[in-house]
């Protein structure tokens, strides 16, 4: 069986042109490339190149063999990408999220249980996150409601609660409670990445306007340094978001502006579910 190195060269040789600029490319010395040509030739049983005295070009059979070449070493690597791919789900737990702020009480409490994990996670839109679990680039997910498929495993995970941050002075920080129609015309901070809290805000704030940040440290001065009302979660205020001492917070009491989250996981973490959750 020839040396995926020789088949590496052969194609490095058909797509250079000469064995000379293979050579530079391979960073191997020509000698060495002719001699390892020349072993190819002898496993294969055959000629692979028209020799002259200042050139060596490809025969039909040297032809034939870059195609299987290209063949075999495109298959040798997606036996290396997916060996990869496994060494690292035996090392990783990517947690696919419909929203940022179950993941700020999920990683730390991953990584303190599994210190010898890598653990990480990625925001998206809800709908693909199941895709995500069945194909294995998740290790986890979290969804905004329940899952219910037998190779599955969906359990509550936190509820998070949306919440107004307002300066003392607004005519509004008295209120015990607010709802959402309370903040029509009003101008706020909004922070990027908010997953289906977007959706909230686009859908059932379409009177308030929107001063999006995507810089949490920019967002951080504007709330310190201005009157604008912004949104803070009882999550993210606890593990991320700043207020002011100027400031107060108000729960909005809408249905929609509290949402149960459900941690999803295949039956092979089931271990790792059942102690995440008896942690919690």
């Amino acid at each position: 069986m020839p040396e995926l190195r020789h088949l590496e060269y052969l194609v490095c040789i058909a797509e250079e042109g000469t064995f000379s600029s293979a050579a530079k490319a391979l960073h191997v010395s020509q000698p060495a490339l002719t001699r390892a040509m020349q072993r190819l030739e002898e496993e294969l049983g055959v000629r692979l190149f028209e020799r002259t005295k200042n050139r060596a070009e490809l025969n039909e059979a040297g032809k034939l063999a870059v195609e299987g070449a290209r063949s075999v070493l495109s298959s040798a690597k997606q036996m290396t990408e997916r060996m990869e791919r496994y060494r690292r789900s035996l090392t990783t737990v990517t947690i696919g999220s419909c929203a940022p702020g179950p993941t700020f009480t999920l990683i730390p409490r991953m990584t303190s249980l599994y210190p010898e994990l890598t653990i990480s996670s990625v925001l998206q839109p809800e709908g693909t996150l199941p895709e995500g679990l069945r194909s294995g680039a998740f290790g986890m997910v979290v969804l905004s409601h329940p899952w219910q498929e037998p190779d599955i495993l969906c359990r509550p995970y936190i509820r998070e609660s949306l919440m107004v941050s307002l300066p003392r002075t607004h005519p509004l920080a008295d209120r015990e409670t607010l709802r959402i129609s309370d903040l029509k015309g009003l101008t706020m901070l909004l922070s990027s990445g908010l997953g289906i809290w977007q959706d909230l805000h686009e859908k059932k704030m379409k009177d308030v306007h929107f001063i999006v940040q995507s810089d949490r440290k920019t967002l951080r001065e504007l709330v310190t340094a201005s009157d604008i009302p912004n949104f803070v979660t009882d999550i993210s205020r606890k593990y991320v978001s700043f207020v002011p001492e100027n400031r107060v917070v108000i729960p909005l009491a809408d249905e929609e502006a509290c949402v149960q989250f459900y941690l999803c996981a295949g039956k092979k973490h089931r271990k790792m579910l059942d102690r995440i959750l008896e942690e919690f």
